[in-house]
């Protein structure tokens, strides 16, 4: 079994150090009775620091999903180590919810999210929110579809109905990018980030000193290396690519391309 005071030592906050402790006790389960356990959804800012937290568990095989592979809020999921957890393993159910009248009124991410959340289900059974015109996807847990295709009739002022789906009946929508061109004077985290987000430098290292940044869904430093190719999230602003890197300029700066996500 885990000695959970081991891993929890390296918690201060004392949200992260009760969640922590919950995943740990899911960790135990598994090791105990053979069997899969899962936690509620965690958000991408958080999650990293938990998957450091149990990776070097013995004889547990880990892994974390949230209904598909980009998604920003998982469940990790663990099981002995002598086999694999799957996809389909994992208590994730998709909900379609469908808005019945075409009104001109924009309906957000926000306004979904609130709709579910006044059913009176807590965040962290809820994972992504996939958002496209007259209806959206949510990501829960197993446990509570039902209950939200049975009383979701709503969301702001437009009549809604909800139903469940396949996760293979997923079709995730197209992204919406702006096309950034500039220079930086490295590849550093912090230069690419107040490219890609227009904010100071110095308002993007305290950022990154808050554990707001994130490179392919793990915490960065000011100083991580980007490459072609990365992901970076700002919590708050959103996410960027570093889709080309061009080369040196006269100036010896470095000229860049950055998608970012709108």
């Amino acid at each position: 079994m885990i000695n959970k005071e081991i891993y929890l030592k390296n918690f201060n906050d004392i949200e992260e150090r009760l969640i922590a402790s919950k995943i740990l006790d899911r960790a135990n389960t598994a090791l105990r009775d053979h069997a899969n356990t899962f936690t509620d959804f965690i958000d991408m800012y958080k999650l990293s620091k938990y998957l450091v937290m149990v990776h070097n568990i013995s004889d547990l095989s880990i892994k974390a999903f949230g209904g598909y592979p980009e998604s920003e809020r998982k469940i990790i999921g663990f099981c002995p180590d002598y086999r694999e957890l799957q996809d389909y393993d994992f208590p994730v159910t998709p909900v379609e919810i469908h808005l019945k009248s075409s009104n001109e009124e924009s309906i957000s991410h926000r306004d979904y999210l609130g709709s579910v959340l006044g059913l009176g289900i807590e965040r962290s059974k809820i994972g992504d929110i996939l958002v496209y015109d007259h209806k959206a996807i949510v990501f829960v847990n197993k446990d509570i579809a039902s209950y939200i295709i049975n009383n979701l009739f709503k969301v702001k002022n437009i009549k809604a109905e909800a139903k469940e789906i396949l996760l293979d009946e997923v079709v995730l929508p197209e992204p919406k990018i702006k096309e950034i061109t500039s220079t930086v004077s490295s590849l550093r985290a912090d230069s690419i980030l107040s490219a890609g987000f227009q904010l100071s430098r110095s308002k993007i290292v305290d950022l990154i000193k808050s554990e707001k940044a994130l490179i392919n869904g793990v915490i960065v430093s000011p100083a991580s290396h980007i490459k072609e190719g990365d992901f970076l999230t700002l919590r708050g602003f959103g996410k960027i690519k570093l889709a080309e890197v061009r080369g040196k300029t006269k100036k010896d700066r470095v000229s860049i391309v950055i998608h970012r996500y709108v």
